[in-house]
């Protein structure tokens, strides 16, 4: 299946670098409609037409355990994105949370793992679920306003990076099994791998937004994420 997200970000990797984008990503910039229209609430149909018009396929709002969810697979990695943020600022959802749950077996990832894989990677935060389940995060805050180019930026580098998130963990458990690299191969969907990218249950993906609306709320920073 193809990479629709990560290959968006191919064209855009400068900003993933934080350095001025060349002539040749700028051409082929993101294919949007109002680039520069304002968002400054998070709804699920104004999530829902971004990731279509980014070329995403069959995304669906869903009910979420407390807010609506926008579902979608692309590139054989299923994606939740959650709204939270939604009793700060009234009639409001500030932050978009984008994320990816992984089973990760009987692996051994630990707590240590990854507070170790947050410090060396800020732009997608890992968070352990239960003893198997890890997710892959990215919230988005828009008070005060970002344009859609800002967020399906965000979007697309999110994609992509979270890829390295799981192949991070993959390789620690080829690593502490003292196995070759080219032994353990990453699993996508229901493949019979170690590890597999699956659809939270109803509790995993509770948890996790709550874990993001607590920073949220609990945060005093002024920058549009975390």
């Amino acid at each position: 299946m193809r990479n629709t997200l990560a290959s968006t970000f191919a064209a855009l990797a400068a900003f993933a670098c934080l350095t001025p984008a060349p002539a040749a990503a700028q051409e082929a910039d993101l294919k949007i409609a109002n680039p520069s229209a304002v968002i400054d609430t998070i709804t699920p149909e104004s999530v829902k037409a971004l990731v279509v018009e980014m070329g995403v396929k069959d995304a669906q709002i869903r009910d979420g355990e407390n807010n609506p969810v926008v579902t979608f697979v692309d590139g054989n990695l299923p994606y939740v994105f959650g709204i939270t943020g939604c009793d700060i600022r009234p009639g409001k959802c500030l932050s978009l949370v984008m994320l990816i749950f992984v089973d990760m077996g009987a692996s051994g990832i630990t707590a240590d793992m990854i507070n170790a894989r947050n410090t060396d990677s800020f732009f997608a935060t890992s968070i352990k679920v239960d003893d198997k389940v890890i997710a892959f995060g990215r919230g988005v805050l828009v008070d005060s306003g970002v344009t859609r180019k800002n967020l399906g930026m965000n979007i697309a580098v999110y994609a992509n990076l979270v890829r390295d998130g799981i192949k991070h963990f993959s390789s620690q458990i080829v690593a502490s099994r003292g196995l070759p690299g080219t032994v353990q191969n990453l699993s996508y969907g229901q493949g019979q791998g170690p590890v597999r990218a699956v659809l939270p249950t109803p509790a995993q993906l509770n948890a996790a937004l709550k874990s993001y609306d607590a920073a949220l709320k609990s945060s005093s920073a002024k920058g549009r994420s975390w």
